[in-house]
C-alpha cells in the first residue's frame, strides 16, 4: 500500500467548526466589553480603559481567526499508521496505529476504529465535503483489507412508516 495523504487546507469552506469558533469569540468580545464599560463607567474611571480593553480583544480575535483560517487540516495513511489533524486546538496531529486495531467502523459521518485494549476511537468526519469523506473510507478501507482488518459498514435503515389500520 502507498502512503495517502489529503490536504483539507484548501477547501473553500473551513466548516461549521471554524464557524463556530468565530461566533463564540465574537459573543465573548461583545459580553467582556459590555462588562468592562459598566464596571469602569460606574467607577468614573477614564473612558481609555474601555477603549485598551476593546482594542486588546479586538487583536486577540483577529489572531485567532488568522491562525484559525492558515490552520494545516489533513489526514495521512500508511503501512504503520493513520494521522490526522482537524484543528488548531491540537499542536500535535493524532495518530492510531494499524497494528492496534482489530476492527474498522465506517459510519456515515464517522469513522470508528476499536482497539486491542477495548478502547474505540472515533473520527468526526462529517463537517468534511462528501468528497472527501468517500475519499477517506475508500483510502481507510483498502488499507484495512491490505491488512486483514475487519471493516464493518454501518448501513441505513429507513423506519417503516406507520399505515392506518381500520
Amino acid at each position: 500500500m502507498e502512503p495517502f495523504s489529503i490536504s483539507l487546507s484548501e477547501m473553500t469552506d473551513k466548516g461549521s467548526r471554524y464557524k463556530r469558533l468565530l461566533i463564540i469569540l465574537a459573543i465573548s468580545f461583545l459580553a467582556t466589553s459590555l462588562a468592562a464599560y459598566f464596571l469602569f463607567f460606574k467607577g468614573n474611571n477614564s473612558n481609555i480603559w474601555i477603549f485598551l480593553g476593546w482594542g486588546i480583544y479586538f487583536l486577540l480575535y483577529i489572531y485567532f481567526g488568522f491562525v484559525g483560517y492558515n490552520t494545516e487540516m489533513f489526514i495521512n495513511g500508511d503501512n504503520f499508521a493513520l494521522e490526522y489533524q482537524f484543528g488548531f486546538f491540537s499542536k500535535v496531529p493524532d495518530k492510531i496505529i494499524w497494528e492496534t486495531v482489530t476492527k474498522v467502523k465506517l459510519g456515515f459521518t464517522y469513522i470508528a476504529f476499536f482497539k486491542r485494549t477495548g478502547k474505540r476511537k472515533v473520527i468526526k468526519i462529517g463537517w468534511l465535503p462528501y468528497s472527501k469523506v468517500k475519499e477517506i473510507k475508500n483510502m481507510v478501507d483498502s488499507i484495512c483489507k491490505e491488512k486483514n482488518i475487519e471493516v464493518v459498514v454501518a448501513e441505513y435503515h429507513k423506519e417503516q412508516e406507520l399505515e392506518d389500520e381500520k
